[in-house]
């Protein structure tokens, strides 16, 4: 398991059904692909898109269920 994906488990765990979001981490780094790795190896990661308050745009946000 890569640093980057223990940085992502760790933080989806510590956020619990608040989760994380691509504006947890440095901007460049790829959420997504993260995501995929864990749900890859048996991860049940749930995704709920949101609004962006600060633009028209949409984001998100993931959550970990186990």
């Amino acid at each position: 398991m890569t640093t980057a994906i223990k940085k992502v488990k760790s933080k989806l765990k510590n956020n619990g059904a608040t989760g994380i979001t691509v504006w947890d981490f440095p901007v460049g780094f790829a959420l997504a692909a993260r995501i995929k790795d864990l749900r890859d190896s048996g991860k049940v990661i749930i995704t709920k898109r949101e609004v962006n308050t600060n633009n028209n745009g949409n984001h998100a946000r993931y959550i970990l269920v186990k």
